[in-house]
């Protein structure tokens, strides 16, 4: 988001761990939302919240949560 905001390419790399087996997990996510799974046995499992935009009025996402 900061990439878009400040219209410069940004990335960032995120080691985290499965929350059910702990097996490590390395990604890169772009400026653009693209990303990439460095180990490739391991592909991310993506959702999207149902939140109703129109009337939302929560600082952030998170607080909906």
């Amino acid at each position: 988001m900061q990439g878009r905001i400040r219209n410069q390419p940004v990335s960032v790399h995120i080691e985290t761990a499965c929350a059910h087996c702990a097996r490590p997990l390395r990604l890169t996510v772009d400026h653009e939302l693209r990303f990439h799974v460095h180990d490739e046995a391991a592909p991310p499992l993506v959702f999207s919240p149902q939140v109703d935009w129109a009337t939302f009025e929560e600082p952030n996402i998170t607080h909906r949560f």
